[in-house]
């Protein structure tokens, strides 16, 4: 005999994006924005100048890129005259990745009580 599921796609689906940001991990996972991120956390501040350089992509696709992780709060960035500095805002992204496993954690033990 077949036990009638305690929860429907539909269900589990909203209990994803109760506890997990999906759209922060989509930013973060492309392939372009997840170098950026190590290639910031190996080298430190840099201009976007300096990051460009080391990248394939032009310098308004690096900093569309940039802006976008900004946006999320997975790097910071600060001005100096005319020029944009950025850096991985380490804290949050490593608290991000930890709460994120914590949630599903206790997402995947749902049915074991």
């Amino acid at each position: 005999m077949q036990m009638k599921p305690q929860y429907n796609p539909a269900d589990c689906q909203k209990l994803i994006e109760e506890k997990i940001d999906i759209p922060f991990f989509r930013a973060v996972f492309d392939p372009v924005r997840s170098n950026l991120i190590v290639f910031l956390a190996s080298n430190g501040e840099m201009t976007i100048g300096a990051i460009a350089e080391n990248f394939p992509q032009n310098r308004s696709v690096i900093s569309r890129h940039l802006d976008m992780l900004h946006r999320f709060g997975a790097v910071e960035r600060r001005k100096d005259g005319r020029e944009v500095y950025y850096q991985v805002n380490v804290e949050f992204v490593a608290d991000k990745f930890s709460v994120t496993a914590d949630n599903m954690k206790a997402l995947m033990s749902l049915n074991r009580k």
